[in-house]
Parts: C-alpha cells; sequence; structure tokens
C-alpha cells in the first residue's frame, strides 16, 4: 500500500471513529444543569443497561413496545415507571426484585450511586397523569349553578336515594347518589369497574389498567389486560380481593417491590379495585 493510501485510511478510520463518539453522545439528552454524578450516571446506564431498559433520556430502548411481544430479558419501560434511589440501588445490588434476569451488582460502589441518582431523576418523565375523580355535585346547588332555590331546579343532593321505576332494569346512579334498585333489579358493576357512578367508573377502571399495565405486567398474567408476565403469580389463578392487592402493592413482599412511594393512594386503591374485579373472569 503507497503511503498516500495508507494516510487516507487512517484519515477513514479515525472520521468513523470520531462519527460513532458523537453518535453515543447524542444518544444522552440531559436537562442544563445536571450534576457530574447524573451525567456518569446516564453513561453507565447507555453502557449497562440498555439491553433490557427503556429510557430515552439515556437513548435505550431495552423494553418490550407491546406486552404480547415481550422477551424475558426485558426490564421495566423508565420513561413511564418512577424510581427512588433506594429502590435503584436494590435492585442493582440484588439483581432486580425477583432476582431472576438482572445481574447483581452490575455496577457498584460510586457508580452504583450514580446511576441511581441518574434513573430516580429522569424516570417517570412520560407517565400518564393521575386521572382525578368527576367533582361531587354541591347539595341544594341549582342547575345554573345558583343557590337552589327553585321549584326543583337544582341539582341532586349528595347522599339522595333514587329508586328504578319498573322491575327488571339496573340503576346507573349519579355521582355521589346511592341508588336502592326495586325488586328484580342489580345494581352490581360491571368487572374491571367501580361504582363512583358512570363517570367515574369508566375513569377508575381505565386508570387502573392503565397503571397495572405499565408497573405490573411484565411480572404477572392477567387476562383482562393482556399481560402474560411469568415473574410473579398469575393473577388469574390467584384471584386476590382488594384488601390483599392493596397491601401488596403498597408493601411488596415475595420479592416484589414496595410501590409506596412510586404510586399515590389513590393509583394504588384504583389498580387494587381493577385486580380484584377482572383477575379469573
Amino acid at each position: 500500500m503507497t503511503t498516500r493510501r495508507r494516510v487516507l485510511a487512517a484519515g477513514w478510520i479515525i472520521a468513523a471513529g470520531l462519527a460513532a463518539t458523537a453518535c453515543g453522545s447524542e444518544s444522552i439528552s440531559l436537562k442544563p444543569g445536571s450534576s457530574a454524578q447524573v451525567q456518569h450516571g446516564a453513561d453507565l446506564f447507555s453502557e449497562r443497561c440498555a439491553g433490557c431498559h427503556t429510557l430515552d433520556t439515556a437513548g435505550t430502548q431495552g423494553s418490550a413496545t407491546r406486552v404480547h411481544d415481550r422477551e424475558r430479558t426485558d426490564g421495566p419501560n423508565f420513561n413511564v415507571r418512577p424510581e427512588t434511589p433506594d429502590s435503584v440501588l436494590y435492585a442493582i445490588r440484588n439483581g432486580g426484585f425477583s432476582g431472576a434476569i438482572m445481574p447483581e451488582n452490575i455496577v457498584v460502589g460510586k457508580d452504583a450511586q450514580a446511576v441511581a441518582a441518574f434513573v430516580s431523576r429522569y424516570a417517570g418523565s412520560k407517565r400518564a397523569p393521575t386521572i382525578s375523580p368527576p367533582s361531587q355535585p354541591v347539595a341544594g346547588a341549582g342547575a345554573a349553578g345558583g343557590g337552589g332555590q327553585g321549584g326543583g331546579s337544582g341539582a341532586p343532593s349528595t347522599n339522595t336515594t333514587s329508586t328504578p321505576a319498573q322491575q327488571g332494569t339496573t340503576s346507573t346512579p349519579e355521582a355521589g347518589t346511592t341508588s336502592t334498585p326495586a325488586a328484580g333489579t342489580t345494581s352490581t358493576p360491571a368487572a374491571g369497574t367501580t361504582s363512583t357512578g358512570a363517570g367515574g367508573t369508566q375513569q377508575a377502571s381505565a386508570q387502573g389498567k392503565q397503571i397495572f399495565t405499565q408497573n405490573c405486567g411484565a411480572c404477572h398474567t392477567l387476562k383482562n389486560a393482556g399481560t402474560n408476565g411469568q415473574v410473579g403469580p398469575n393473577l388469574d389463578d390467584l384471584k386476590p380481593d382488594q384488601p390483599t392487592v392493596q397491601a401488596q402493592v403498597t408493601n411488596g413482599g415475595g420479592g416484589m417491590p414496595a410501590f409506596k412511594g412510586q404510586l399515590n393512594p389513590n393509583q394504588i386503591n384504583a389498580v387494587a379495585q381493577y385486580v380484584s374485579s377482572v383477575a379469573g373472569k
């Protein structure tokens, strides 16, 4: 090879190396003012965790994109799953929360602290907002927002009772009211719903299902949610009641992490209502 060709070849190698380095740096996008520890944690996460976890800030896409296509090594999607520094450190030291897939101590010491600082800061940035229940009607309020002074034109008061007119009908009470169906009627909500009124029922069910799919589907099988996780119990077989689900989600146990602090009480209650109403159906 001539000297000129050698110089050209070396130039191409250097250019390719610079291009690769540039692409790697562009994949990590931190907020301005991020500390050196968080930057170091992002670099480590991109190097060590990209194959199993998704986090856009680190440019990683290791989680399943669809529940039905997930593989055994697919870990949580940290775009939608928030984490605390302690929960990240626990997972690093113990091989995740189940100890079945993730290797223990994939990083250690200050490196582990850096990854925990990075993940806890950026995880959950794309989680769905909490769905608030519909507002309750004000007792005695008028139909047009007045003081309820008119002949029957006001909104229904809270804690009022309605009775369906005919047998064989189903009562759907307004938010904040109580229904007493006639003989032969039913007022049991459909599976996967809660009895918070027409609008609240659909919202609570949708919220509980969404929380379960994002946070629990990777480990549990639940037909209604379309999940097939094999790490934790099959909930269709277990058929847990609402208090059991609520306690397990709140406190964890048996390899399952505690979600207290990651999910607020309303979210935990929503997922407990959802799971207990659809498991095994």
